[in-house]
């Protein structure tokens, strides 16, 4: 849902795009690659394991030396989060949010709002889709494809591939599950398919019983879940214990269910898999990933990896101001630009700032053996 508010946060964030007070100092020495995640959320730990590897690799390329620079762990919103790293002097650009929700409530942090874009820091987000962060902010960029082009390949994927004619939407109740399912509905009934339920929820206080009882009456050929892994696997253990027979296709957040018996047959939405890399990048980082951490890289590990690299390469080729950075990614969106080869595709960037050419892939879990 779009607001007055949302539009005059847009006009102002674009503003500072032209608008700085003072020079920028260039960073000299060693530089850190903010990580703009929350402690302990989905997908923080993978976030992190995939930026420090892009470290190491950013270390053995060049001259300059990079760090990390982790949030506090007591961290608990994304504005904290986003104030620490941008007073930071030494980042030179920060990876996140993964989340849409918490980008948004982010980005007039990182564009420095409050001092008219003085201190402004360029945010790559490795996941967050949502439609409404395309060309939000001119310091805000992302290295995956938006909900819109998501949710229109799931829409056609299921209709086309799996025959579905009947769905039902069961989203999170934010800006991520809102989009995903108007976008989802809107393609999928384009075809003549109906969308027989769409119904909101709440991470925490939802009765799934309750949405299975409802699934078993409605009698859909397809169930679209565009929300997180855990929500995902209660879902479907209320569909397994009202014995509800339906194909279950999560959102890209869903992913870490892949490792639970529960997930068996389900399929998830990702933007990234390690047995489809195609590049010497790819293989390289999928081979060295499993080796240090024992298990394939999920998604949020490779588009960190992907965004983190494209900071760094900026650097490397001579950016050494914030804002350097960002001319420096807005230069990959030019033709004949050489393009960063990241481990999920080669890495470019629309006017817009949303990713060029990224994919999406739709997985179907193997059979998982449960854990006594």
């Amino acid at each position: 849902m779009h607001s007055p508010q949302r539009g005059l946060l847009a006009l102002l964030l674009l503003s500072l795009g032209c608008r700085r007070s003072e020079p920028e100092k260039p960073i000299s020495g060693a530089v850190s690659i903010g990580v703009g995640a929350i402690p302990g959320r989905p997908g923080y730990e993978s976030m992190v394991r995939g930026l420090q590897m892009a470290v190491d690799r950013l270390n053995g390329a060049g001259k300059d030396r990079f760090y990390l620079r982790l949030p506090d762990r007591a961290s608990t919103s994304a504005v904290q989060v986003a104030q620490a790293l941008r007073d930071d002097p030494s980042v030179i650009g920060v990876v996140g949010h993964p989340e849409s929700g918490n980008t948004l409530e982010a980005l007039p942090v990182y564009s420095d709002a409050e001092h008219l874009g003085r201190n402004a820091v360029v945010a790559i987000s490795p996941t967050a889709s949502s439609p409404r962060l395309t060309g939000v902010s001119p310091w805000f960029f992302r290295v995956a494809p938006s909900d819109a082009d998501a949710a229109q390949f799931v829409a056609n994927w299921v209709h086309d591939s799996l025959g579905a004619r009947r769905a039902a939407v069961i989203y999170r109740n934010d800006s991520y599950g809102r989009d995903w399912s108007s976008t989802f509905a809107e393609t999928f009934t384009k075809s003549g398919a109906e969308v027989v339920s769409r119904e909101p929820y709440l991470a925490g206080l939802t009765e799934w019983d309750a949405y299975a009882r409802l699934l078993a009456v409605r009698k859909p050929d397809v169930l679209l879940f565009p929300g997180d892994a855990a929500d995902a696997l209660d879902m479907l253990r209320a569909l397994h214990k009202y014995h509800v027979t339906v194909a279950f296709v999560g959102g890209d957040g869903t992913e870490a269910m892949r490792d639970s018996a529960d997930a068996n047959g389900a399929h998830y939405v990702s933007f990234f898999r390690a047995d489809r890399v195609a590049t010497d990048e790819g293989r390289t980082f999928v081979r060295v990933y499993t080796e240090r951490f024992h298990q394939a890289p999920d998604m949020f590990a490779a588009m960190s990896y992907d965004a983190a690299l494209a900071i760094g390469r900026s650097v490397i080729g001579g950016a050494r101001t914030r804002m350097a950075v960002r001319r420096a990614l807005e230069h990959l969106s030019a033709a004949g630009t050489p393009a960063v080869q990241g481990v999920a595709g080669i890495i470019r960037f629309e006017k817009n700032h949303d990713a060029s050419g990224r994919s999406v892939a739709i997985t179907r879990i193997a059979k998982v053996a449960s854990v006594p």
